[in-house]
């Protein structure tokens, strides 16, 4: 019985610790949503401010509408929903995912080593 109460507990408590982490995680992309719409922004104020030629201009645009529509999906869809499409990702395209991992963890392990 006592085996019973603790495996209990055991659940209960990694339930309430992916709550928590889910609810951290949408904090997080909520606040990335913002951070992407006001760099969007900012590129485009800063463009115009400068009076710069036309393909600069038509180059900002195109980042800032990139960024716009990242925001947009972070805005639009749950972590659980961003995991599933980050799944189907790695299921259709699973050489480029890894790859794409490596460089990542290249990156990463750099970053961490000049400190």
């Amino acid at each position: 019985m006592a085996t019973a109460n603790g495996s209990e507990k055991i659940e209960v408590d990694v339930n309430e610790v992916r709550r928590e982490a889910l609810e951290k995680a949408d904090e997080i992309r909520k606040e990335a949503a913002k951070k992407l719409n006001t760099a969007a922004e900012a590129i485009r104020k800063e463009v115009r401010d400068k009076d710069a030629d036309k393909e600069a201009v038509e180059k900002a645009d195109e980042i800032a509408t990139h960024l716009e529509k990242t925001a947009t999906y972070l805005n639009n869809n749950t972590v659980e929903q961003m995991g599933e499409d980050a799944t189907e990702v790695v299921v259709k395209n699973p050489w480029q995912s890894v790859m794409i991992a490596l460089i990542i963890g290249v990156l990463i392990g750099l970053m961490l080593r000049r400190k």
